[in-house]
């Protein structure tokens, strides 16, 4: 192993390390109580707005991150208790509905036709958790368990699977700069470690999507042309046949556990 490629996983891993730190404590600050979450997932962002540039594909982060402040919203208002809890549950199916179809949009205007059977699947698995749970709990200031059930372990691989194929395949063009693929990484494992796996997962995603806009974290130059970077994954994913075998085995993982989820979900 060369100097160089020392240094490249030297620094992905201390900066997978930094953003799954980060994103622990971003998420532990944002359960600590409803003031607190107010204030970092609502008031911070709209703050430190001007701070905001125009990157690569801004306008698809923006809409990203505006449905996902509106997850946040409705997180404070079940938190608050100022709705219903048959209203809350509404408002998540709404919201769910407006992220799958918003992501399966996209990719069909697009035409990345690769990467939509592995969305389908994943919003498939959405809906039978979805059927399968029940009301909103409350489990303290700033807690709650969308549904009142946990998120399946096959739900959380379909998603880890779907959100691979989507940064490997679709976004490749940004490789061999690992940073978003890393961002991405800590998001996910902080949601799987917590009680709530969406409501880790998109707390944590809505503010790193933040942060994107306001540090372009794609940029190759971004850290130094050295930061965080995979030569031998930004090359294998520049070949159009290892793409297509990386979007057709993610689709396998996630047709298998999608098929088992629903099996299981006849059973019982």
């Amino acid at each position: 192993m060369t100097h160089i490629s020392r240094t490249h996983l030297f620094s992905s891993g201390l900066f997978l390390l930094l953003c799954l730190i980060y994103a622990t404590g971003f998420y532990q600050l944002a359960q600590s109580s409803v003031v607190i979450t107010v204030l970092i997932t609502l008031f911070l962002p709209v703050l430190f707005w001007p701070l905001t540039r125009t990157v690569e594909n801004h306008q698809e982060i923006k809409r990203i991150l505006m449905l996902e402040s509106c997850f946040n919203v409705i997180c404070v208002l079940a938190l608050t208790q100022s709705i219903s809890q048959g209203a809350t549950d509404i408002l998540f199916v709404v919201f769910f509905i407006l992220q799958a179809g918003g992501f399966i949009a996209v990719q069909i205007k697009k035409k990345a036709f690769h990467s939509l059977p592995s969305s389908l699947c994943l919003s498939v698995a959405i809906a039978v958790w979805i059927f399968n749970g029940n009301q909103t709990e409350l489990l303290g200031d700033g807690n709650l368990l969308i549904f009142g059930s946990q998120v399946p372990w096959q739900l959380k691989g379909i998603y880890l699977a779907w959100l691979a194929q989507v940064i490997l395949s679709e976004y490749r063009h940004i490789l061999p700069k690992l940073t978003i693929l890393l961002v991405h990484m800590a998001s996910f494992i902080v949601a799987v470690m917590a009680d709530d796996f969406f409501h880790a997962r998109i707390v944590t995603a809505s503010h790193l999507l933040f942060l994107s806009l306001c540090f372009d974290l794609k940029l190759r130059s971004w850290g130094g042309e050295d930061f965080a970077i995979s030569q031998r994954v930004g090359v294998m994913m520049s070949k159009a046949n290892i793409a297509s075998w990386v979007s057709i085995i993610c689709l396998l993982v996630c047709l298998s556990l999608a098929i088992h989820l629903l099996s299981n979900t006849l059973i019982t």
